[in-house]
């Protein structure tokens, strides 16, 4: 079906429009898909999803892990993998833990990594930049080193590169000061002894019509945000699950981690605090190269600036009010006709 409709004279945004509504046959009422489906191996509920993840575990002899560093002064920054969003961070001072990348590495080979850097409009003290500052500063280190290696793995760290912004001719003035926004991607070469789908068997999303694609990935994230507000696990559990296998996969995860993963997808679920929020000042961003789409909040203020459009608030155990952001990304696999979770 899919072949037969690339090669109509039908604009792509049509083609997602029939793509994702079924006629009923000899009633001409329209039956809409559900806007996310899955593609599971077999059938996954809240019931047995713990059992079927724990089945996809998988050990490898060696267990390549790829983490970077940030050092950086005066700028709010975003790092992307192989343009996904893997980390974002628009607070004061600095960050200390290092940033996992396997989960956005699909297979062995060039990988690129591209950070994105923003003034720093807010600080705890003194006034904040409009602009990047000539004394913006953000410094990258790439490490991989064997996970499997739980005693002596940091000891045995290879560094693979050792980025420093660049400056100009001065030495001294970051490259883009007086700008709002500066960008800049670095690549290496990865071995990882998985593979996972990869988003080059997705359609290419950016084809089609801006407002129907919109429409239609609004139309999925009020699906999704209706799951949990109406505590309907057992959907939720099959529509994650090849998300969450992915991530199992690749960050070697063990059945610890498995069952911590689990607990956390139950929190929107079971914390009686709990309240997802309505679906309302976003923005549609594109990952990926293209094959991603999410919706983002179109909003500046700091708490949720680049938060997914999903997202609740909760009591903490202290009695402060909390707020927790669902990301999602939608993507649609070549030769299906629906949004699957990536």
């Amino acid at each position: 079906m899919g072949k037969n409709y690339y090669s109509t004279n039908f604009s792509f945004s049509m083609l997602l429009t029939i793509m994702l509504e079924i006629s009923c046959v000899g009633t001409g009422e329209k039956i809409a898909h559900p806007p996310i489906t899955e593609s599971n191996p077999t059938t996954v509920s809240v019931g047995n999803a713990l059992s079927v993840k724990e089945k996809m575990i998988k050990h490898f002899p060696i267990q390549p892990l790829y983490y970077i560093y940030i050092d950086h002064e005066q700028c709010f920054f975003e790092i992307l993998v192989n343009d996904i969003p893997a980390f974002q961070y628009f607070q004061d001072g600095g960050i200390m833990s290092p940033i996992t990348l396997n989960n956005y590495i699909a297979k062995s080979g060039k990988q690129k990594i591209t950070y994105r850097l923003y003034p720093q409009t807010e600080r705890e003290h003194g006034e904040g930049f409009q602009q990047l500052t000539p004394f913006t500063r953000f410094n990258l280190t790439l490490f991989s080193r064997d996970n499997r290696d739980t005693v002596a793995g940091f000891d045995h760290q290879v560094q693979l590169i050792d980025h420093a912004n660049l400056k100009k001719e001065d030495g001294k003035t970051f490259i883009g000061a007086g700008l709002p926004y500066y960008e800049y991607t670095v690549t290496f070469d990865a071995s990882v002894p998985y593979e996972v789908p990869a988003l080059a068997n997705a359609t290419d999303l950016s084809k089609l019509s801006k407002d129907v694609l919109e429409e239609k990935t609004l139309e999925a994230y009020n699906y999704f945000r209706d799951l949990i507000a109406n505590k309907n696990k057992d959907v939720y559990s099959a529509l994650v699950f090849n998300s969450d296998v992915r991530q199992i996969v690749s960050l070697y995860q063990d059945e610890n981690d498995v069952r911590e993963g689990g607990n956390e997808d139950m929190f929107y679920f079971d914390n009686p605090t709990f309240k997802v929020e309505p679906i309302k000042d976003f923005t549609l961003k594109l990952y990926g190269d293209g094959k991603l789409v999410c919706l983002e909040h179109s909003s500046l203020d700091l708490r949720l600036r680049g938060g997914s459009a999903i997202w609740g608030k909760y009591k903490g155990d202290t009695g402060g009010t909390f707020a927790r952001f669902l990301r999602l990304y939608l993507y649609i696999p070549k030769g299906k006709d629906s949004f699957e979770i990536w």
